[in-house]
Order: C-alpha cells, then structure tokens, then sequence
C-alpha cells in the first residue's frame, strides 16, 4: 500500500466515523425519550414522611414532592427539565432545582430562576387508586 492510499483510506475512515456520530446524535435528539411512560404511582406511606420545604425525589415515579411549609399543601413536579429533559437535582443549601445539564435553576414552586430553561417545571397532579396507592398525571382531575 503506497502513501496515497494509505491517506485516502485514512480520510474515508475518519469521514465515515464523523457521519456515524453525526447521524447518532441526531436521531438521540429527534426521538428524546422524557421519561414520560413511567408508571407513575407510589404508596400513601411516602406522604407521611414528607417534611416542609424538603422536597423528596421518587425515582421511581419520575417525579419530586414538595410540602409548603405556608399551607401544608402538597406538590408534585416531574423529575426532568423542560428545556431537554435532564434529571434535575435538589440543592439544599440554596433551595432550588438545579440541572446538572446546562444550569436551569427553580425554585420550590417550579417557577425559572435561571435559563436557559424558558418554561416551568412540569406539574404533576395527585389522584387517589384503590387502596394504598396514588397515581400522578400530568392534566388535573376532571371535576
């Protein structure tokens, strides 16, 4: 294999390898998965042990708990950010919702503190199921 050859099989590899990159975070981006599919339910237990103004992840149902200290009311949000759908974490210390992805901040009530998030934290809505279940949905109840 002569010096030409070797640089043309080189530039076609390297080229192949660029595209295939390309292509795969193009399709990750076009078919996002939010997470939305969960099974949303947890026990009626976990609401006992909430503490106010201590919001309390569910992993499992994708979504954190927040009890105000104001009024006892209880809240849920979904657990990933609405500008590209990172898990967000609870920062003690400063009392907001942070994304480790690109920096979006909210506060208790899901409100934007910091982009470049530009939409609130998605809120979930308690419904009561048969026994000691609660099932969260992202429309209210109808009345």
């Amino acid at each position: 294999m002569n010096k030409r050859s070797f640089l043309k099989y080189g530039l076609l590899s390297l080229s192949s390898a660029v595209v295939a990159m390309g292509t795969w975070g193009i399709a990750k981006f076009v078919f996002f998965d939010s997470g939305r599919k969960k099974r949303r339910e947890f026990s009626k237990e976990v609401l006992s042990r909430l503490q106010p103004d201590v919001p309390m992840h569910l992993p499992e149902a994708g979504a954190w708990l927040v009890k105000r200290r104001d009024d006892d009311q209880i809240t849920a949000f979904d657990d990933r950010c609405p500008h590209l759908g990172c898990r967000e974490n609870w920062n003690s210390e400063r009392m907001l919702f942070e994304c480790p992805c690109h920096g979006s901040e909210f506060d208790l009530e899901g409100n934007v503190r910091r982009g470049p998030a530009s939409r609130p934290m998605m809120r979930l809505y308690m419904i009561g199921q048969d026994g000691n279940k609660l099932r969260l949905h992202d429309k209210p109840p109808s009345s």
